[in-house]
């Protein structure tokens, strides 16, 4: 699934003063930002079943790209809210710029390296090899 401008204005109440270009530019800088982190399965341990799934990417995309167009938002209050209400969306966005903050880190934290631990538990044959009685590779006088 490929995040649209349409999810990130829903999921910020569709502000007024958001430009649908700035949530473009955001969306690709950010998308390249998590394709970078992401563990991917050509990894060492990463497998199909661990690997972040395309949803869980996407989240953190919605995340970063909210918090991005709520800091544009609120430097920009003083040109399209009356400066008698200013003070009131100024308290309301920086809460909800605060909640995507934890939200974007808790994201990014659950697909990168440092949020995922894999093991990989399997066995491994020995180096020494045991031939009849003895070990191969020790002298045994005999020989």
């Amino acid at each position: 699934m490929v995040v649209t401008t349409t999810q990130i204005r829903d999921l910020l109440n569709r502000p007024r003063g958001l430009n649908e270009g700035t949530i473009t530019e955001y969306l690709t800088i950010r998308n390249n930002q998590v394709d970078k982190v992401v563990r991917a399965s050509g990894l060492f341990g990463v497998t199909a079943s661990n690997a972040p799934t395309t949803a869980l990417k996407d989240d953190a995309v919605k995340f970063l790209v909210c918090m991005d167009c709520l800091r544009v938002v609120i430097d920009t209050i003083p040109s399209w809210v009356p400066e008698k209400k200013q003070g009131v969306q100024d308290i309301r966005y920086q809460r909800q710029l605060k909640a995507f903050e934890e939200q974007a880190q808790n994201a990014l934290n659950a697909i990168s390296e440092k949020g995922g631990t894999v093991f990989v538990i399997d066995s491994t044959n020995s180096r020494i090899t045991t031939t009849g009685n003895s070990l191969s590779g020790v002298f045994s006088g005999n020989e």
